[in-house]
């Protein structure tokens, strides 16, 4: 039985472009084994020690994925000196796009570090995504992240300031002006118990609903290439901060304004605080020891006068020769 030709034609080409997308589809693959191994090897060239029970890529014939199995990592002391180790790390790719990967974390998530006391973390979460977007040249300039439910287990060691997320969300840009910007919002937050004092935990409470804040870091590529603050300073860069809230027991607030690093490297900047109920919020400072009681009524005066708006009443918020102030009241020292 002969096929017509009107059929042959076309079931020809439909498998002719099935055999080159395969071999294109190997070829990458073993492209990316290859770019993994580079990346591996320059790590280790670094100090770093990395170490896998397995290394595959899969995702035929839609997409390419990285999995991981078992992966550790061990920081050289320069850089810390920390070490990981996770279930599974796999990242997934589009055929038609190598510039953006998404990260995905599989199992805890086992940290141990020495910040002056040796500790050990375990860090578990239901879904743990972090995207990377790269230009042309292979630089990173898109960062995003989600992570839900996450919770952190203090095995030994200092406890972190949280130790339990619901929900948290990150995305940072880097912009053709040479600067960095950053979105975080974090939303019902739960705080360790050695974080904040007794007074402050009975006061303001061990849960957060929100935290969120909206930045933008200039002269971006000083503090990338050389991590030097001081550098950074003097070239003119500053942290703007175009958008925060807080919203933790009785301190609901908002802000913007910008910081920078004086002569001593230490912050010096403004933060214009909107409060939704300064009187609440003066009354918790007090309870909670952070503002003397002999300040009180200075803070209330302060309140009393400052403009209101429709999100309440703006106070400014400063740190200044290592001070730190609440409107004209100096809430303490930033070495406190």
């Amino acid at each position: 039985m002969r096929v017509p030709k009107r059929f042959l034609f076309p079931a020809l080409g439909v498998l002719a472009v099935l055999v080159l997308y395969t071999a294109y589809w190997l070829h990458a693959k073993s492209t990316i084994e290859r770019e993994v191994g580079v990346w591996i090897a320059r790590q280790e060239s670094a100090g770093y020690a990395i170490e896998q029970d397995r290394l595959r890529v899969t995702g035929f014939p839609y997409r390419f994925q990285v999995e991981v199995t078992a992966p550790q990592f061990q920081a050289p002391q320069s850089d810390g000196g920390w070490t990981a180790r996770l279930d599974m790390l796999k990242a997934h790719a589009l055929f038609y796009d190598f510039r953006h990967w998404i990260i995905e974390f599989d199992g805890p998530l086992w940290l141990d570090y020495d910040a002056g006391t040796p500790t050990s973390l375990e860090i578990d979460a239901t879904l743990a995504l972090v995207s990377l977007v790269s230009n042309s040249v292979g630089e990173t300039i898109r960062i995003g992240a989600e992570i839900d439910n996450l919770l952190i287990e203090t095995r030994t060691g200092d406890a972190p300031g949280v130790k339990a997320v619901e929900k948290l969300l990150f995305s940072g840009l880097v912009a053709e002006d040479n600067t960095l910007r950053i979105r975080l919002e974090a939303t019902g937050l739960s705080i360790s118990e050695d974080a904040v004092s007794p007074e402050v935990g009975r006061t303001f409470g061990r849960d957060a609903d929100l935290a969120r804040m909206d930045l933008t870091v200039t002269e971006w590529s000083t503090l990338a290439n050389d991590a030097d603050a001081g550098a950074w300073s003097r070239a003119g860069g500053q942290l703007q901060i175009a958008e925060s809230a807080l919203e933790w027991g009785p301190a609901h607030l908002s802000g913007v304004g910008e910081f920078t690093l004086d002569r001593s490297a230490q912050p010096d900047g403004r933060l214009s605080l909107h409060i939704t109920d300064p009187d609440a919020l003066a009354d918790a400072l007090v309870q909670a020891r952070l503002v003397p009681a002999e300040n009180e009524q200075a803070l209330r005066l302060a309140a009393m006068m400052a403009p209101r708006g429709p999100d309440g009443v703006a106070l400014p918020f400063r740190v200044r020769d290592g001070g730190v102030y609440l409107g004209p009241v100096r809430l303490g020292d930033l070495s406190d």
